[in-house]
């Protein structure tokens, strides 16, 4: 370091200039530098600038800095010094683990002490595009940050500047000279954890495979374990299982949905679905595809040497100390196999109508009729908008042990206790109509069918709700209204629809905003214009995600549900019964206190949980 440089470092250190007044002055010569800090009253002369010099090429040790800081007590360190016989080497540790000093003021002197700047990592923003640059086993290693570039040096972030062997260890593997800047030790482990927990790059998320541990299989089945370990005897290559199981365990910890595997000629890509969007986390070199997806399948308990026709399997695991459940779907490419692995996850589920995003007014009317003796409740929405987790949200609020509760889905998602659950099986000819023909002399009070795909399921399901039994399906349908319209075209009759149903609800899933870089802000004119109901809103504040590495950059985390309810009032049951246009039947819904999807979502957009963009992309203007 040059000498201007050190009578600077050293008249900072002391509060006599600032950072500023620093980085103005470092780029001066030593003359017309030393005539500034005469005018700024830092120094009385040229001489006394020099004696800054010297002073600072006396090494200072940590409890000079600390006790002229006011930090450390005289006190405190002879009762140190008694007890060790002398000033401890780890002398830091000690007064932290005491309590005698705070971490945060021990590391502001080591960074005084050795002229370096201190980094408050609670306050600092760290760069992620920098930070992604390095090798984050190296970063994990050598417990340091990639600060910022300066020229051709890379400033970092260090709890140890005099740490010379683990600096120069930096320097080579990285390839970069370097300057140190001083953080709390605590706090550069934090941020790298977090770095990597928060993270979807494949060097940061699977950094540590080799450590993964072979997820236990849950012993349901001794065909499945025994099939198991007769692949890994097989296995040429042990490392593709243990790449399976990192690539689920990440999985279930990033919060994915699903998981896919699709085969392209470069590769296996891999991807996780968080939120709705899908991520590559990913890619595995062609070699091993085959090997993975016969894993996969093997995990399933799927013909590995059929390649030729889809298949679907299930397979169950222990992670976490919990069994979670992974339903598989195999299907030919022109490249090869791709899988997806939905994964079923009872805990992540919560299965709680208070937790589903419900408005007030809407839960109220939706519990008010599952807890009716009879009757039908449908729930319509595409495939992903939440439709089974609302009916096992319902099954769980309304089931107690003097009933008895019969589902049939296809297939099971989420097992429930004491609860009686038959999976559809076409190819014995266990479908939903045949099940739902049985179940109904099974002596149920209950009863869930898990989509309603034909007239035949409609019908008996109609029956049984109009025999004393209260049951809950599901429809793939946009809305309430087409659901009304669905059920008619499949033949079901209109004076059997209002005397069955209760209610038909609608429901979607938008993606709310990450709470950690949420800002205010003006929608885009160009959107406005074509937005037909935006003036009623345009008073309100606008939020947006400006994105961060808690919602990998996309400005969303977490989703939520909104929902249209219609209860089947009188007048509603003779507008079906009469053919009704659906147009009048949606304005006497609405009349009576319905909130449309759209408007649902508007409410979320006001309240400031999502964003016009997501509004529009999963809702029509009513």
């Amino acid at each position: 370091m040059a000498v201007w440089e050190k009578i600077l470092y050293e008249l900072k250190n002391r509060n006599k200039i600032d950072k500023a007044r620093f980085d103005a002055l470092v780029s001066k010569t030593p003359a017309d530098g030393i005539k500034e800090l005469i005018a700024l009253g830092a120094v009385e002369s040229e001489q006394a600038a020099y004696k800054f010099y010297f002073s600072s090429l006396r090494a200072r040790t940590l409890e000079d800095v600390l006790i002229s800081e006011g930090t450390l007590s005289a006190a405190d360190l002879e009762r140190i010094i008694d007890e060790f016989k002398g000033v401890p080497g780890n002398l830091k540790d000690i007064l932290i683990e005491r309590n005698i000093v705070y971490p945060l003021a021990v590391y502001k002197a080591i960074a005084v002490q050795h002229h370096a700047d201190f980094v408050d990592l609670n306050t600092e923003k760290i760069d992620d595009a920098l930070f992604s640059k390095f090798d984050i086993n190296i970063v994990r290693r050598y417990q340091f940050i990639p600060h910022k570039m300066e020229g051709d040096k890379l400033v970092i972030i260090i709890d140890d500047p005099s740490d010379v062997e683990r600096i120069e260890e930096i320097e080579s593997v990285i390839g970069f000279p370097t300057a140190a800047c001083v953080a709390v030790k605590s706090d550069i482990s934090r941020i790298i954890n977090l770095m990597i927990e928060t993270s979807l790059s494949e060097t940061a998320l699977f950094s540590d495979t080799d450590d993964t541990p072979l997820l236990k299989v849950v012993n349901e089945d001794a065909d499945d374990t025994a099939a198991d370990a007769e692949f890994l005897k097989t296995m040429s290559d042990s490392s593709i299982v243990k790449t399976v199981d990192s690539v689920i365990l990440k999985a279930i910890r990033k919060k994915a949905s699903d998981i896919h595997f699709e085969v392209y000629p470069e590769g296996l890509k891999v991807k996780y679905r968080i939120d709705g969007a899908l991520y590559v986390v990913k890619t595995i070199d062609v070699k091993s595809k085959n090997f993975v997806i016969s894993r996969l399948k093997n995990m399933a308990s799927l013909d590995i040497s059929e390649k030729r026709i889809p298949q679907d399997g299930r397979f169950k695991r222990f992670i976490d100390d919990r069994a979670i459940d992974f339903r598989v779907s195999v299907l030919p490419s022109v490249f090869g196999e791709t899988v997806v692995i939905r994964v079923l996850d009872q805990n992540a589920l919560g299965l709680d109508l208070n937790r589903l995003g419900f408005p007030d007014h809407d839960l109220v009317r939706f519990k008010k009729n599952i807890f009716k003796p009879y009757g039908m409740i449908l729930v319509a929405g595409p495939t992903g908008s939440g439709k089974t987790t609302t009916l096992y949200s319902a099954i769980r609020a309304i089931k107690t042990p003097e009933d008895k509760f019969i589902t049939i889905e296809d297939p099971v998602e989420y097992q429930i206790p004491d609860i009686v659950q038959i999976n559809v099986n076409e190819k014995k000819g266990l479908t939903f109509a045949s099940g739902l023909r049985s179940i109904v002399r099974q002596d149920p009070d209950e009863i869930m069918v898990g989509e309603i795909r034909d007239f035949e399921t409609a019908n008996i399901a109609i029956n049984a709700a109009l025999t004393g039994h209260l049951v809950l399906s599901t429809i793939h349908a946009n809305n309430v209204i087409d659901a009304i319209g669905r059920l008619v075209n499949m033949g079901v009759d209109p004076y059997q629809f209002a005397a069955s149903f209760n209610l038909i609800m609608s429901q979607r899933l938008i993606r709310k905003i990450c709470a950690s870089c949420r800002k205010e802000h003006t929608p885009d004119g160009e959107m406005i214009k074509l937005m037909g109901d935006f003036e009623a809103y345009k008073d309100n504040k606008f939020f947006r995600g400006e994105g961060c590495r808690f919602c990998h950059n996309t400005g969303y985390s977490g989703r939520t549900g909104i929902y249209e309810t219609m209860p089947l009032s009188d007048t509603i049951k003779a507008m079906v019964i009469g053919r009704t246009s659906p147009l009048e039947i949606k304005k006497q819904a609405v009349s009576e206190g319905m909130t449309t999807l759209r408007q649902s979502a508007w409410k979320r957009v006001v309240d400031g949980v999502s964003t016009i963009e997501e509004i529009n992309r999963m809702t029509f203007e009513d």
